[in-house]
Parts: C-alpha cells; sequence; structure tokens
C-alpha cells in the first residue's frame, strides 16, 4: 500500500504549487515522508528510493 501511496502524493505534488514549493530542490527524505503523512499519503524510505530505481525496460528505453 505505501508504493500506491506514494504514487497519490506524487499526483498531489503534480497538481499543487504550494506543495511543489514546499518541497523544492533541497528537502531531505524525512521532510518529504512527513509531508505526505500531512497530506494521508503515509510511504517509507524504501518506497522512495524503489521509485528512483529504474527498471530494465526504462533503462533499455534510455539508452535507446
Amino acid at each position: 500500500m505505501s508504493k500506491e501511496n506514494l504514487d497519490r502524493f506524487m499526483n498531489q505534488v503534480a497538481d499543487s504549487e504550494e506543495l511543489q514549493t514546499r518541497i523544492g530542490e533541497g528537502i531531505d527524505s524525512d521532510s518529504l515522508i512527513a509531508l505526505g503523512a500531512e497530506h494521508g499519503c503515509e510511504f517509507s524510505v524504501d518506497d522512495l528510493t524503489a521509485g528512483a530505481e529504474l527498471s530494465e525496460e526504462e533503462l533499455d528505453g534510455v539508452a535507446g
């Protein structure tokens, strides 16, 4: 469920200039997790790092 919460939070961020401003460029993972929880989307550091990794298919697409 945490992965789904992270996805839902990222959609909220995409639709909200306020959230985008609060996140900025220098937010750390603990602050991001806390901000997500404030908006009803609980997720973990593991969910963040898993979302940052590319699958083999994505890597192939990037490499061309």
